[in-house]
């Protein structure tokens, strides 16, 4: 067991206050039923009830500007009011942009995600409302911890969008705003239409699953391979031929580069140019000032400290894989690429763990995995879910289930599971906080809406679609930041609408430790063709695989975390390419391909996460420490489920992540069981000062 400074777990701790600090939960109000929503709009019908509802918006913000209001009832309220009203009256309007088949649709939906975007984007850099949130602030006429806390969120939201700067600085703040939206969502845009596919031969398909070859269309006798999220890991996993494995890497790598590359470099300037207008002296310090890491120096020596740590580990790893590519090529000068990877990893876990994917998949049907699921959710969160059928959504493909509570059974939310590409689709797998939780105007519960969108393989004819262990952590993941947001009991949907960037990853990763534990992996397991659940023998041998070629893995996501980083500190000119290139070949034992152009098709850069993306690490320091509790109460232990319920779930951001997690906790955030994951003991580190 390796030894760790206690430099990089102090990173966080430093981050962290330990006062105690008492804590409201709201209870869940009972809802009137499921919020409805007319997801099947044409195009013209979005444009139409789009620019009305925004019309709206306008004239409310009007009548607010003019009522000189001073107070948290006459300034703020109304104005969260206003902005949760046009949320309500266009969320199919903007949400169809990701996932409707009609062309025309979805370019409606941009358009109206673009004029929304502008009117927030003037809305909150106007100092007109910012002079007036901050007399209602100073009016101390807010009442209770969630006023208080929507005020100052508000407050900053103002200070952070340009409405304290001169006019003339905060016109071109509002200008450039909108072109990093119109940008933003171009790059979005090209990797949902993106259409690439490669060709193989016959003789390459025979190594790769029948049940996935049976999904490809043919072009004479060759087959026609969809290169995109739902084909990438079975088909690296399973392709015996280099040249296959090769042409398929760089073709991913390269999606949408011509396109991409360009508005991503446009966008990093126009980051930078608005970061300065604010009087910082980069986007990635403006995006960190306002959460837990507050700076890029912080994360950055997170990063690179952690890295110094796993790149050993992380070369030993390759080592092995390229000697057992040596061993099956007959070739003892082999070399790894990154092409190989996946590949000889898939290979290492059959031969040397037990572990074969293809044989795992048997045992996750999709229908039963998503009912099992759902089950561990409703024993440890006290949830019940009824399956609506028809589902009263945007596409056939599309699952709803109506979520209430098991004590009361008071209705709760509406949830929906879109799980199969189509063309035009978000190619990623994600939860969507559709509608947060809100109480409305009157005072009446508006209930929310969530939806998991994403891109398992289709099933073959004759089977149902098959899961990888892999694909049934991702949906625990994203589950979890589903219940997330329908559990939220904050009464403003500012405050329930998630949690600070970089803890919003921090649930999720904690549930995602369920899938790794014998006793759930046989509840939710189930032989499609038997209805046995994962034999022993198997559920060990997936366990000890659990940390194979993790520290290389980690090295990958301190590149894209390093990246975004990099990216964001730079000032305005970034050759995207070569910042990827280069410090790929520092951080990870193995460089990206040269002619390859990844960040063309990281979403993540282009989708909120920008100067962020660390965040994926940064909360999994949270993520495993809150485990524990699991670990020690019990993993399907209702009394602990309940207390993360209502010390995580139901705040969400109306308190900081520190205070809650001590909170759930009882007692303040440790990184141990993050680093010991890795095999670094970190040394003891005195707790912060109360």
């Amino acid at each position: 067991m390796k030894r760790f400074s206690s430099t990089a777990a102090a990173l966080i701790l430093a981050a962290f206050s330990a006062g105690q600090t008492a804590v409201v939960v709201a209870a869940p109000l009972p809802a009137s039923g499921p919020t409805k929503v007319d997801w099947n709009l044409t195009a013209a019908q979005i444009g139409q009830t789009c620019d009305a509802a925004l019309a709206k918006a306008r004239t409310r913000v009007k009548a607010e500007l003019s009522s000189h209001g001073k107070t948290f009832a006459t300034v703020v309220l109304p104005l969260e009011n206003l902005t949760a009203d046009l949320s309500d009256d266009t969320i199919a309007q903007q949400f169809l942009f990701n996932v409707s088949t009609s062309r025309g649709v979805r370019d409606a939906s941009l358009k109206c995600n673009n004029d929304e975007s502008g009117f927030f984007t003037e809305l909150s850099a106007s100092p007109q409302l910012y002079a007036m949130v901050a007399a209602a602030k100073r009016s101390r006429t807010a009442k209770d911890i969630y006023q208080r806390k929507l005020t100052d969120l508000w407050l900053d939201s103002f200070k952070r969008s340009g409405a304290g700067l001169p006019a003339p600085r905060r016109m071109e703040f509002v200008k450039l705003s909108n072109q990093l939206t119109d940008l933003q969502n171009k790059f979005q845009q090209n990797l949902g239409n993106d259409e690439t596919t490669i060709e193989i031969s016959p003789a390459q398909a025979d190594s790769l699953p029948a049940d996935l070859v049976a999904t490809f269309k043919k072009n004479g006798s060759n087959y026609v391979v969809p290169v995109n999220e739902s084909t990438v890991t079975r088909f690296l996993n399973n392709e015996r031929d280099e040249n296959a494995r090769k042409t398929y890497v760089l073709a991913y790598n390269n999606r949408e580069a011509a396109a991409n590359t360009p508005l991503l470099e446009q966008a990093i300037a126009v980051r930078d140019r608005l970061a300065h207008l604010l009087g910082y002296q980069s986007w990635a310090a403006y995006q960190l000032s306002d959460r837990m890491a507050k700076s890029p120096e912080r994360v950055t020596d997170f990063l690179s400290q952690l890295d110094v740590k796993l790149l050993p580990k992380a070369r030993e790893e390759v080592a092995t894989l390229t000697a057992l590519k040596a061993k099956d090529t007959g070739n003892p000068n082999a070399v790894l690429n990154s092409w190989d990877f996946s590949y000889y990893d898939n290979l290492l876990r059959k031969t040397q763990y037990s572990v074969d994917n293809n044989e795992i998949r048997q045992y996750f049907p999709v229908q039963h995995t998503i009912d099992a699921v759902l089950n561990v959710y409703h024993t440890l969160l006290g949830v019940d879910f009824k399956q609506v059928s028809p589902a009263d959504a945007w596409n056939p493909d599309v699952i709803e289930y109506q979520v209430s509570d098991s004590k009361t059974g008071a209705f709760i939310g509406t949830t929906y599971f879109d799980l199969y590409p189509r063309p035009g689709k978000y190619e990623h797998f994600a939860n969507w906080p559709l509608l947060p939780v809100r109480t409305q105007a009157n005072g009446a519960y508006r209930a929310p809406i969530a939806a998991i969108v994403g891109n398992w393989p289709r099933p073959a004819a004759g089977k149902p679609a098959l899961l990888s262990h892999d694909d049934v952590v991702t949906f625990f993941h994203e589950f979890g930041h589903n219940m997330a947001a329908l559990l939220a009991t904050a009464p403003y949907e500012t405050l329930s609408n998630g949690f600070v960037r970089d803890f919003v990853e921090a649930p999720s990763q904690m549930l995602e430790n369920f899938v790794w534990q014998p006793a759930v992996l046989k509840q939710i397991s189930s032989n499609w063709k038997t209805g046995q659940p994962l034999p022993d023998d198997l559920i060990n041998s997936l366990i000890r695989s659990r940390y194979v070629d993790d520290a290389y893995g980690t090295t990958r996501q301190i590149l894209y975390a390093s990246v975004d980083m990099a990216y964001h500190t730079s000032g305005p000119h970034v050759d995207t390419t070569s910042v990827w290139y280069k410090m790929s070949q520092e951080l990870t034992p193995m460089p990206t391909p040269e002619g390859t152009h990844p960040q063309a098709s990281f979403g993540h850069l282009m989708g909120g996460y920008d100067a962020g993306y660390y965040g994926y690490l940064w909360s999994k320091v949270y993520a495993q420490d809150m485990f524990t509790a699991f670990l020690q109460g019990g993993l399907e232990n209702p009394q602990v489920g309940m207390r993360y319920r209502e010390d995580i779930l139901q705040p969400a951001q109306t308190y900081d992540p520190d205070i809650e997690v001590q909170r759930f906790l009882g007692r303040p955030m440790s990184p141990n069981a993050f680093y010991q994951e890795f095999g670094i003991t970190p040394q003891a580190t005195p707790a912060p000062k109360r």
